[in-house]
């Protein structure tokens, strides 16, 4: 798993007003092509299937999207030794899942660990399906569902703090749909 760059940054929150602004969709006005691989904090809602209530997770996670194309390429014999005639042959192309990494705080009250949203992460984490999401960023990639891979509660400042990265593919493909009837 690849882990995220720590950067230290002076307490710029000590001397200076905290502003919390609501992300709009306005924000995303721009061609999904053009965000891939670029770390947003957005808003970000998940629930299982099962679930009617969705949990919007805490203070804004950083949210990169990553994508790439896979091709099935064949070696041919190009005669004459020419040049220009150099590579591979693409003959199959096809889009892969989409890479999502969700990188994120969950902060408890006063000295105390975020227990429960600490758990209620852990157990989406550990759940055995794809997650339902809802994301102004996702939603430009036409990503509502995603799978866990691999997720990290790496050890962080303050007892009060714990930091979280998720590493999740896209699932565009209902079970139900694709069992023969």
């Amino acid at each position: 798993m690849t882990h995220p760059i720590a950067i230290q940054l002076p307490p710029y929150w000590l001397h200076h007003p905290t502003v919390v602004r609501r992300a709009s969709e306005l924000a995303y006005n721009t061609e999904a092509n053009e965000l891939l691989d670029v770390p947003h904090a957005c808003p970000l809602s998940i629930r299982l299937s099962g679930e009617s209530e969705w949990w919007r997770l805490p203070l804004e996670p950083v949210v990169a999207v990553s994508g790439r194309n896979v091709i099935a390429k064949r070696q041919i014999l190009k005669g004459g030794g020419s040049s220009e005639r150099r590579g591979t042959v693409k003959e199959l192309w096809s889009q892969d899942d989409y890479e999502v990494h969700i990188s994120g705080l969950l902060m408890g009250g006063g000295d105390a660990l975020p227990e429960n949203d600490l758990r209620r992460l852990r157990r989406y984490c550990e759940a055995r399906e794809a997650l339902c999401v809802q994301s102004p960023l996702l939603a430009l990639f036409g990503i509502d569902r995603l799978a866990i891979e691999e997720y990290e509660f790496p050890a962080t400042h303050g007892l009060e703090n714990q930091m979280y990265n998720l590493r999740a593919v896209s699932d565009s493909y209902d079970a139900e749909k694709l069992l023969l009837r």
